[in-house]
């Protein structure tokens, strides 16, 4: 009995020692940093430090929009591109007509450098966008109004661009499998064979009537209503404009934003100082300095006894009346004067018309004068021209300086 009692205490002691060791602060420490295998099994992964976000050390790449493909930036330069196209093989046409039109046009396509065009953009938004552009632009080189010679070589590139779509390429690339054009531009289209009768055109014929049967056959063409509808997309191109330099209007009256101004900002308050210094620069006249004003007016009284204003009103005056006495009918023989009548009347027109022009440009509260300065009194001197016994009868506008026009008392 004493042995069995010794052997529980010595038990029991034991597990006292094994429960202190299990539960000391040491040793739950190392429980905790300790992950338990059987949640690592089943997926479940213990919950590790917050690391604090860091930018990126490699940078995105830079894909172009579709929205370039249709802006201004774009269709402009490849209107003129597809302008040189043409214009330069006409210049080889015309030299010598080739055997083989179509071969001079593909030699002509890989020396300005068109069969790169495909290589330009591989990610397949953009790059779909590219493509219906491109050929849209050629189609607009085959309408009616365009002349044969010109609509037949858009058609070479037409072609062209269209069958040289790289496919079959790893990773694939997105070509274009039909065309869509107005029907009436299609309908424009199939008759061009008709219009390359002109012996000069005679040798493209053959070559026009063979693509656009391949073209035809092949069931490329995806018709759309006619082009009055706008039924493509976008409707008319280019669909974004560029204005370069254009810088949104700086508000004044705005409130101030806090912490530093952005770089948009800076570009518009230096836009709108620019402006005011033009405006100043425009309303204010440039003053001469006292030595320099001094020197020219003595040299010019040195030279001709007057000051400039009066020398050079003088010398109006004079030739003014040498005209004047040219038209008069006293003086002069009927047919001269009737035709120099003419042209003193045509130059009045020509005055007040720009002269409105002019005053249209401002506003309705400021005028170019008053009645007995401004555009009024210009329209009544040069409706005094041919009138008796009026200051302005014999030059109009012409006799402003002597009282043409004024308001009667």
């Amino acid at each position: 009995m004493r042995e069995v009692r010794r052997g529980l205490t010595e038990k029991a002691d034991d597990a006292a020692v094994a429960t202190k060791e299990r539960w000391h602060p040491s040793r739950l420490a190392q429980t905790r940093r300790q992950p338990n295998l059987a949640f690592v099994c089943t997926g479940f992964v213990a919950p590790m430090s917050v690391v604090a976000p860091a930018p990126s050390s490699s940078r995105g790449e830079v894909v172009l929009q579709p929205n370039y493909f249709t802006s201004s930036i774009f269709i402009k330069a490849l209107r003129e591109d597809i302008t040189t196209l043409i214009h330069s093989y006409h210049d080889l046409y015309t030299k010598s007509p080739p055997g083989h039109p179509f071969s001079l046009f593909k030699h002509l396509w890989s020396t300005l450098g068109w069969r790169w065009m495909h290589l330009m953009v591989f990610d397949d938004r953009p790059r779909e966008m590219l493509l219906n552009v491109v050929h849209r632009l050629f189609l607009e080189r085959m309408v009616r109004t365009e002349a044969p010679f010109t609509r037949a070589i858009a058609l070479f590139g037409l072609y062209t661009f269209f069958l040289t779509q790289p496919r079959g390429t790893a990773p694939p690339l997105y070509s274009l499998s039909h065309i869509p054009i107005p029907v009436d531009q299609f309908i424009a289209l199939k008759a061009l064979t008709n219009s390359l009768n002109v012996d000069h055109l005679h040798p493209l014929q053959p070559h026009v009537s063979h693509i656009l049967s391949i073209l035809l056959q092949g069931k490329v063409f995806f018709l759309a209503p006619e082009s009055g509808s706008r039924s493509l997309n976008p409707r008319s191109l280019p669909r974004e404009n560029f204005i370069e330099g254009a810088v949104l209007p700086l508000d004044i009256n705005a409130p101030k934003k806090k912490g530093r101004p952005t770089k948009r900002d800076k570009i518009k308050k230096a836009k709108l100082d620019l402006d005011s210094l033009d405006k100043w620069l425009y309303d204010t006249p440039p003053p001469l300095s006292t030595a320099v004003a001094s020197s020219l007016s003595s040299s010019f009284e040195a030279s001709s006894g007057n000051s400039p204003v009066e020398t050079t009103l003088t010398q109006y005056q004079n030739e003014k009346a040498r005209i004047l006495d040219a038209i008069d009918p006293q003086t002069t023989p009927a047919a001269s004067a009737s035709h120099a009548n003419s042209t003193i009347q045509k130059s009045n027109q020509f005055i007040l018309e720009r002269l409105k022009t002019a005053e249209g440009f401002f506003s309705a509260e400021s005028t170019l004068g008053d009645q007995s300065t401004g555009v009024s009194r210009v329209e009544r001197a040069v409706n005094e021209l041919g009138v008796t016994n009026s200051v302005g009868r014999l030059g109009g506008a012409l006799n402003l300086l002597e009282g043409a026009g004024k308001t009667q008392p």
